[in-house]
């Protein structure tokens, strides 16, 4: 245990303590002048000796408590308590094997726990639902002391990832055993992407390089396009939320639809505002995005073909394609074991701060109201005459 001060700057009000003293000192040397007959016979130069004396010390010395006490409430004290933290710590993340990860760590006198919310005994069942791996190792890696020993032990695929490699302050014994996690129900559904395109008779021809663009995506296998291509004259079907509009300016019922939230793509638009979301090799801009309502509007500088937008013709774009209709993709949350032991980082966190604080600012009040009533009562007090 060891006192410390969140605010040690506070004590600069210490120098209000010279204000009690001058008040006493100047009070003792304001004297009257009396004036007695007899006095007049004696000798001017006999003068009675004067000593330098406070007026009433324990008044003073309350005074001068009282003003300490204030500047170190203002200091904001603590005691710091050291954690008493188990030798060791073994976290087992859900879809592991236990036995086998109970015959991988050989760590005797460890606490086992599930890295899960809460961290529950490894006696208690795992888990049942996906869980933020990433952040687990984060918190746990914050909470205990830095020389605590720290294992991990993870099925060979992880989910709950963030897209991040974790760095944590402990050098963490990281184990692979055999076992799957729970994959994210959101990462599960593969849905199709309804997306419907609108053309002009004079864009009709370039719906090869869309319809291409949308076939090599689904080809990779990680989304799917159901692609609705007709007359721009042709009314949404209302459950498209991905639009691309290859023809004349945007009609009113089209500017509504997105509004209402639904994402348009436009070519041919070189004055469009927005924030450039793609450029080239050469850092000129090919497409912008608008907020407009509750959807985007994307632009392209140039008309949708091989002549104007060159791009169109290259390897990546049916990724680019993707990109500019959903926005930015979320990181992924999955990733090989073997390929994610944390980094091991010097941490920038004191032991001091990994203790158990206990502010003293109550006690300090307490005390300051105290020592005022005894201050007020001495103050207050009729002086004896000498």
């Amino acid at each position: 245990m060891n006192f410390a001060l969140l605010a040690p700057f506070g004590l600069v009000a210490l120098g209000a303590l010279v204000l009690p003293i001058v008040i006493h000192l100047v009070r003792r040397i304001e004297l009257r002048t009396t004036e007695f007959a007899a006095l007049r016979w004696i000798s001017e130069r006999i003068r009675p000796r004067r000593r330098l004396r406070f007026e009433r010390p324990w008044l003073l010395l309350l005074r001068l408590s009282l003003l300490a006490l204030f500047a170190l409430l203002l200091a904001r004290p603590i005691l710091n308590e050291p954690s008493i933290a188990k030798p060791a710590w073994v976290v087992v993340a859900p879809g592991s094997e236990l036995g086998t990860a109970r015959a991988a760590v050989s760590i005797e006198n460890a606490d086992w726990r599930w890295l899960a919310p809460g961290f529950p005994p490894i006696e208690s069942p795992a888990s049942a639902a996906s869980v933020p791996i990433a952040s687990l190792l984060r918190e746990i890696d914050a909470d205990l002391p830095s020389d605590a020993k720290l294992a991990v032990v993870v099925p060979e695929e992880i989910a709950g990832l963030d897209g991040e490699r974790p760095a944590l302050s402990h050098d963490v014994d990281w184990h692979v055993v055999p076992g799957h996690m729970r994959a994210d129900t959101a990462s599960q559904s593969q849905e199709p992407i309804e997306l419907a395109v609108r053309y002009a008779p004079s864009a009709e021809p370039m719906l090869k390089y869309l319809r291409a663009a949308v076939a090599a995506f689904d080809a990779r296998g990680s989304a799917r396009f159901t692609l609705d291509a007709q007359p721009q004259d042709v009314a949404l079907g209302g459950s498209e939320r991905e639009l691309v509009w290859l023809g004349s300016d945007l009609p009113p019922a089209i500017k509504s639809w997105i509004e209402a939230g639904g994402t348009a793509l436009v070519d041919n638009q070189p004055r469009a505002a927005g924030a450039p979301i793609w450029r080239d090799a050469d850092g000129d801009v090919l497409a912008r995005v608008h907020p407009l309502g509750s959807g985007r509007l994307v632009t392209l500088s140039a008309a949708f073909s091989p002549q104007a937008l060159p791009v169109l013709l290259d390897a990546d774009f049916p990724q680019h394609l993707f990109d500019l209709l959903q926005g930015p993709q979320p990181a992924p949350t999955r990733a090989p074991a073997s390929a994610l032991r944390p980094k091991h980082e010097a941490s920038t966190t004191t032991s001091a701060m990994r203790t158990s604080a206990k502010p003293l600012d109550p006690w300090l009040v307490l005390l300051i109201a105290s020592l005022f009533l005894v201050e007020r009562v001495v103050a207050t007090r009729p002086r004896a005459l000498t």
